[in-house]
């Protein structure tokens, strides 16, 4: 992936951009992120709670220094509204690619992986702007920390057993608002094909019980149910079934009640194929 700075510079990036993708489809929309990277790492297992961290995706805890939000580029209108606040904030301006907006795993994807691009830059450039003074000092003071931390640490304690009657999905998905629920169900979709092309069962069928808990936390019209029993297949027939039935989720939550009644259409057009 190539990324091309509409404003600011590549060799020299701000640390904060809005990274926009377009739609061949779509020729008046853009979808758009908001990138930062972080000056100082943050370890977050220090916050979190050991049992709430499995739940919290691919997320580097231990060494959080670049993210995009919201994980799956939204619509934003114009490029012209991009373009006034990116200047109004002092951002980078940068273009990703295309996409298709009905395939939001792959989106999703798509925008980490321009994340950990831009975040690149940005460590390069400081590699560049920094004396060998400063980066020997930051070597030895990476070396003395790492050194007295080994020392300080405490015995690991025995991770306790899992408690099966606490069912750490249900509680947090009872505080997720509708829009965060669909993002978490993207996310569990596209590990979910992962694992089915993989024949990582185990891991299918782990990742089919979320999906299950998660659906019980959605409207019934949603159909989530039937959207994880063609997600178990690999089949390219029901990997085009998976796309529509998860946009048309993003669509009834958005209100669109006609274009959700067009991809039941497609739903049914592609199920009565033999």
């Amino acid at each position: 992936m190539d990324l091309i700075f509409d404003r600011g510079d590549s060799q020299n990036p701000r640390g904060h951009a809005l990274l926009y993708f377009r739609v061949d489809t779509e020729p008046d929309t853009v979808y758009a992120t908001y990138v930062v990277t972080l000056p100082v790492k943050s370890d977050l297992t220090k916050y979190v709670p050991p049992f709430l961290a499995s739940h919290l995706g691919n997320l580097p805890l231990s060494d959080l220094s670049a993210f995009a939000m919201p994980p799956v580029p939204e619509s934003v209108g114009s490029y012209a509204e991009l373009e006034r606040l990116s200047q109004l904030r002092e951002d980078d301006l940068v273009y990703g690619g295309s996409m298709f907006s009905f395939d939001l795993p792959r989106m999703m994807e798509t925008a980490t992986e321009a994340v950990q691009i831009y975040s690149s830059l940005c460590s390069d450039a400081l590699a560049m702007n920094s004396t060998p003074a400063e980066g020997a000092a930051e070597a030895i003071g990476e070396e003395l920390r790492e050194t007295l931390e080994a020392a300080a640490a405490p015995e690991p304690e025995p991770e306790p057993e899992p408690d099966d009657s606490l069912n750490v999905n249900e509680v947090l998905f009872s505080f997720m608002s509708e829009s965060d629920k669909l993002g978490e169900l993207s996310r569990l979709l596209g590990r979910l094909r992962f694992a089915v092309d993989g024949a990582d069962h185990p891991e299918a069928d782990e990742v089919g019980a979320e999906i299950k808990v998660l659906a019980r936390h959605l409207p019934e019209n949603f159909k989530v149910t039937d959207l994880l029993n063609v997600a178990k297949d690999n089949s390219e027939r029901s990997s085009q079934l998976a796309k529509l039935y998860i946009d048309r989720c993003f669509r009834l939550s958005a209100g669109d009640a006609g274009a959700a009644t067009e991809l039941d259409a497609q739903i049914q057009l592609l199920m009565d194929q033999d």
